[in-house]
Order: C-alpha cells, then structure tokens, then sequence
C-alpha cells in the first residue's frame, strides 16, 4: 500500500471537464460592474465611440475579470459537469482534511472578449501535492486547478491558475508549527 496520493490522489491529476459555456455572453453591464469596483478608467471597457476606433472595433471585458464568466448563478442551480477536483475534495474530506484556505492565482491573458460573445471554459486538475504538508493551520494537501476559457471560435482568452490549501485543523492540544 502506498501513500494517500498515490493511492487516490494521483490519479485525478490531468483530468479535464468537458467544456462549459458561461451562462451569460460578455456584456457591458457586467462589465461595468468589474470597472466601476477596480476604478478602471480604460475606455476600451465602457466607451463605445473610443472602442470603435481601437484596435478592438468595439467594447472588450478587461481581461482580468476572466474569472467571472465562469461564475454559476446562485439561482436558479446550474447542472455542471463534475470537475476534476471534487474527487479530490471527497478523498480529502474523507481524511480530515475538512478545511479550505485560498493561497494563489495567477492569470495569463491572451486575447481580450468582445461584448456579445460567448465564453467558454474547462477546468483541469494540474497538481495535487504529493505528501502532507505541516502548516500553521494543521497538516494540509495543496491542490491546483487551472482554467483555460475561449472564444466561440476556440481562441484562447487566457489562463487562470488557482490553489488552495485543504487542511486538518490542529486540536487545542496540538501545538502549533
């Protein structure tokens, strides 16, 4: 018998969800939105005559909020496909590791959106740590997931790259690291 991943970790890492169209298609409400919390002035987002002439033709979304077209709605419930680190998530809980603590994000932007378009996007499972980790919060499993989202011709928008921090959490009788 071998280690928690390679027993039942491993063999989730590289798997794919199918693709998932966001449920809305870029619009300049949403947009506005993301501006108007940011405070970014950039007119490709909100000015349609200074879109126009630019090298978009039209209002883009900033590439930053890329996160929000995968975004489900809170109602009504959204059917999705199972994602490749809810297996992950069950072994982990199943084991203690019961808690969840965000502790990076990165994005890569490649192309930005146009207002009107969809967007799709797949979630991958790229790394899930190898043994246990001590951490102040009790000992943890990091697990990474990245999404790719594209346009409806199969363009790469970006990347985002997401990992959290599944722990055990310390008794009051466990000292801390």
């Amino acid at each position: 018998m071998g280690t928690l991943y390679e027993d039942r970790l491993a063999e989730h890492v590289g798997k794919e969800c199918e693709p998932i169209e966001a449920v809305d298609t870029v619009c300049p409400e949403t947009i506005r939105h993301w501006i108007e919390i940011m405070e970014d002035r950039n007119p490709a987002y909100s000015d349609a005559d200074w879109a126009a002439k630019s090298r978009f033709g039209r209002i883009v979304a900033p590439g930053a909020m890329m996160q929000v077209w995968s975004m489900a709605p809170h109602w009504p419930p959204r059917d999705l496909p199972e994602l490749p680190i809810a297996p992950v998530d069950e072994v982990l809980i199943a084991e203690g590791f019961t808690e969840v603590v965000a502790t990076e994000q990165s994005q890569h932007i490649r192309k930005l959106a146009p207002i009107g378009e969809p967007v799709t996007f797949t979630v991958k499972l790229t790394k899930v740590s190898d043994r246990e980790h001590k951490t102040r919060l009790g000992m943890a499993y990091f697990v990474t997931f990245e999404y790719r989202f594209t346009d409806p011709r199969g363009d790469l928008l970006g990347t985002q790259s997401f990992t959290y921090m599944r722990y055990r959490p310390e008794s009051a009788d466990e000292p801390a690291a």
